[in-house]
């Protein structure tokens, strides 16, 4: 059966993986340096949710993206399955990357792991579209997106591991290159999968329905820009007004100290 992509929307779909891998680095810079358990579980499910929220947008975004002949649709249940799939992988991530020291064992076993949970996400949306006759699968592109996505899983962990911290030089320019990166990789994922798939002559799409996929699209595109770029906010903003406590908690010390007598 004959499809067709969208290219408007698989260019949305790059942008909102590579904003989603930015917001990714930049919690883990966040969550590198709190200190209050409460705080840290806090943001930790936060920032889960909103990469999670990101990941799964970058998919479904794509999906869309994605035509054939007949009328298309997704199952409320299994999309919402695979979306908590992407929220459960990014908070794994993210603990991850905020340990202390991130040891070769925990960098390629987290990679494997998320990996593994991202193409998950991904056949699993798949699955949601409910075809009849199923969905046929080239077992070589299955395993090379796989092995894409684990790949670009531990590029991305050693990556926002590495790029924790303020004090580095250029450390923005080195951020948004990294999420580029980052994004890129993670749609490669996504295509090489949809390659995989095939569709017999005559199939049905059991979860179509009226819905148009443009007002769709519109729809998730606007709720995850919202969701990353609302995170991203409030992480910057925590951050100055933590910083601005530890600074004056630092001049009260020292007018305490110079109000007392010297002996």
């Amino acid at each position: 059966m004959q499809s067709n992509y969208n290219f408007g929307l698989v260019a949305v779909s790059l942008i909102v993986a590579t904003l989603a891998s930015f917001t990714a680095i930049d919690l883990a810079d966040r969550l590198s340096i709190l200190t209050y358990a409460r705080t840290r579980h806090l943001w930790l499910a936060s920032g889960a949710l909103a990469m999670g929220v990101g990941i799964w947008s970058m998919h479904f975004i794509g999906m869309l993206s994605f035509s054939l002949s007949i009328p298309l649709g997704y199952d409320f249940a299994i999309t919402f399955y695979s979306l908590g799939i992407a929220v459960l992988v990014s908070w794994f991530a993210l603990h991850i990357v905020t340990r202390e020291r991130l040891k070769l064992p925990w960098l390629l076993a987290g990679g494997v792991l998320m990996g593994f949970g991202i193409a998950g996400m991904h056949y699993m949306g798949m699955a949601a579209m409910l075809m009849r006759p199923a969905i046929r699968y080239e077992p070589g592109l299955v395993v090379a997106s796989i092995l894409v996505a684990i790949v670009a899983s531990t590029a991305a962990l050693w990556l926002a591991h590495t790029l924790r911290g303020a004090h580095q030089s250029h450390v923005m320019p080195k951020r948004i290159g990294a999420a580029c990166v980052m994004g890129v990789a993670i749609v490669g994922m996504h295509y090489t999968g949809m390659a995989a798939a095939s569709f017999p002559r005559g199939s049905i799409c059991g979860a179509a329905n009226s819905i148009s996929p443009q007002w769709l699209a519109g729809a998730v595109v606007l709720f995850a820009l919202a969701i990353l770029t609302g995170t991203l906010l409030l992480s910057r903003l925590d951050a100055r007004v933590a910083f601005l406590a530890n600074s004056v908690a630092r001049l009260n010390d020292q007018i305490d100290r110079a109000r007392r007598p010297s002996h």
